[in-house]
């Protein structure tokens, strides 16, 4: 969004003194929502008054570019000391490590608590708490700096900015929810700042990964092995303490950042650690940053590797890769490009004892490709659900046009069950892998719902953009999501979502089948390379039998059907996250009774949802909970 510049700022007594100029890029200048949230950053820094926080000395325009002048911290910042420190072995220790971490919950806790000029609460999140943005003086002093994405509560005096905020922030130190693209608030700050505290005691990064999305992974799944195989190294009351800010979900979190300094204070007291020794830990941290500076390791050879390859990817000059094709019962398909090959395999349209010529190359059984065998659907591979077609080879099966798919779901998701959801009609074919009840991976062999089309459709990527990406797919071993993120096509936090949006989608189109057939096969595990969407079952079956109900594919309940709770319950029912009107509807029908009476029971309170009925009662005869009272 800006431009940055070190200046020397005249002053009428004494000598100048340097300052630091933020300059919007006249690029952005134009658009209205980014000056907004420009402008608005240099009032809202200007109210955070901290010792531990970069100082906002003022503002102003110069030919339509607007500009803030930032206070000068001579140093550098924490992303490159860290560095410096891993490429010279050594690591800061418990007591200047923790010193940092305090310092920084401090800055944190100033800009969560700042208030306007009539004193009412900003509501500040400063959401770009990372390393790189964490400066330490060469005196010692710690500042948080950069509040150019921080987002103030004040819609009303903002709005454009607040229009024009967009998730941003360096990868690994985004919060789970961030990942999730749930709501945020100060506790996603005290997550990162808890993530730069344990990588500060560990010495390397907490969350890791082969890739931007498998960094974003393990983050969203609160992955923390790595700070587990460090903690039994570490003082157990600082370790502690440090978990109480990783903790993945936000409402178990340390809910401020007062709170878990207080924690790493009381640790520190608790190991003994004098309370007084403030300006030692400083002068020991001058110390180490002025010997970092004087290093040239400081100053070379610590660019941020880049993912992906050396030369420029974004080019298509490479000559594409050409495949010919030999199937079982002999046929020669081709030639064939990379994503025709990749489509092939996805659709089901070869499989793993066909075989693959790059080129003039010979030969190969699909299966010794690693890039492209990983496509083939995973119930391809498996023993029982190669033989899917036997009747009696399943655990259950499902009538998918009466409602089958909701009664599957249902049905896994009340009894816990692990395995994998077939679902069939016509040609089309879909795999939901279940781990516990809860949908973990979605497959399906139709073309228009791969990933590139998906994306396409949604204008997240150009046509032309996804055939760049294609081509060159092969060189990042066969995965698009990793390729387009390395090409620069797509932020990795939005594919991300996009992915998780993309899979559910694939199962919730599934609740408007008319006709098809489902099976379910116990024990059957998910595919490694699979994507875990972190779904909410219950709200996911909802939303599935809303659909249904849009697309009226479900037979109407006549005002005089009779149904009742039926007895005894299915298994599961009990903890079940059942609605107060779910619940009220069961204790109603203990007999059989219409279905407008239940019905009407929707209307009893203050807010009416006119398709709420019909769809409570769908899910309550979908887990098995309610049924005609014919058949009770």
């Amino acid at each position: 969004m800006a431009e940055v510049f070190r200046a020397a700022e005249p002053r009428t007594v004494g000598e100048a003194r340097t300052v630091v100029i933020k300059r919007m890029l006249a690029t952005l200048a134009t658009e209205a929502p980014a000056r907004a949230m420009f402008e608005a950053e240099a009032r809202l820094g200007g109210l955070v008054d901290h010792p531990n926080v970069v100082k906002v000395l003022g503002s102003g325009e110069q030919d339509g570019l607007p500009y803030h002048v930032l206070e000068h911290v001579p140093g550098m910042d924490l992303w490159r000391l860290t560095r410096w420190l891993a490429r010279e072995r050594r690591v800061l220790g418990i007591e200047i490590a923790t010193h940092i971490a305090r310092e920084l919950l401090a800055a944190l806790h100033a800009v969560h608590t700042a208030v306007d000029e009539a004193g009412k609460p900003l509501g500040l999140v400063h959401r770009d708490v990372s390393p790189s943005n964490v400066l330490v003086s060469m005196h010692g002093q710690l500042k948080l700096g950069d509040f150019g994405i921080a987002r103030a509560l004040l819609s009303e005096s903002y709005p454009q900015a607040a229009a024009g905020a967009r998730g941003k922030g360096k990868l690994g130190y985004l919060s789970p929810e961030q990942v999730a693209g749930q709501a945020t608030d100060r506790r996603a700050d005290v997550f990162a700042a808890a993530v730069i505290a344990a990588e500060l005691l560990m010495g390397k990064p907490l969350f890791s990964g082969s890739s931007e999305l498998a960094v974003l992974l393990a983050i969203r799944d609160g992955d923390l092995h790595a700070f587990e195989h460090a903690a039994p190294t570490l003082p157990r009351p600082i370790a502690e303490a440090i978990r109480k800010g990783l903790v993945r979900d936000p409402d178990q979190r340390s809910p401020t950042a007062r709170a878990l300094s207080d924690l790493l204070e009381a640790a520190e007291i608790q190991l003994g650690h004098p309370q007084g020794d403030a300006p030692a830990r400083r002068a020991a941290l001058a110390g180490i940053v002025l010997e970092a500076m004087r290093s040239r390791s400081a100053g070379s050879g610590l660019v941020p590797a880049q993912r992906g390859t050396d030369d420029d990817s974004r080019t298509t000059d490479h000559p594409e890769l050409v495949y010919r094709v030999r199937t079982s019962d002999g046929r020669a398909l081709g030639p064939w490009t990379y994503a025709r090959l990749v489509e092939a395999v996805t659709t089901s349209e070869l499989g793993a004892t066909d075989e693959v010529a790059l080129g003039g190359e010979a030969f190969r059984p699909l299966r010794d490709l690693p890039d492209i065998f990983r496509h083939l659907p995973a119930s391809s591979l498996d023993e029982r659900t190669q033989r899917y077609a036997t009747p009696a080879e399943p655990d259950h099966g499902y009538d998918v046009g009466s409602g089958g798919v909701a009664r599957a779901l249902a049905q896994v998701l009340l009894e816990r069950d692990t395995g994998l959801l077939l679902f069939e009609q016509g040609s089309v074919r879909k795999e939901i892998y279940v781990v516990d009840g809860t949908p973990e991976f979605v497959s399906s062999n139709l073309a228009s719902e791969l990933l590139g089309e998906f994306l396409v459709a949604r204008g997240v990527i150009t046509r032309g953009e996804l055939d760049m990406a294609l081509a060159v797919m092969p060189r990042f071993d066969g995965r698009l999501g990793d390729t387009l993120t390395a090409l620069g096509l797509v932020e990795p936090v939005h594919l991300f979502r996009q992915i998780a949006s993309q899979v559910q989608e694939k199962l919730l189109e599934l609740f408007t089948w008319t006709h098809g057939r489902g099976s379910f096969f116990r024990g059957v595990a998910r595919p490694p390379s699979g994507f875990p969407l972190g779904l909410d079952p219950w709200r996911l079956l909802e939303e599935g039998i809303d659909r249904r109900l849009a697309a009226r594919v479900e037979p109407e309940l006549d005002d005089v059907t009779l149904l009742q709770s039926k007895r005894p319950a299915p298994r599961g029912l009990a903890a079940a996250p059942l609605s107060a009107f779910a619940r009220q509807v069961l204790d109603r029908a203990t007999r059989p009774t219409t279905y407008a009476a239940l019905a009407a029971l929707a209307s009893e309170g203050t807010r009416r949802d006119p398709r709420r009925p019909r769809r409570e009662l769908s899910l309550l005869l979908a887990i098995g909970a309610l049924a005609p009272a014919a058949s009770s």
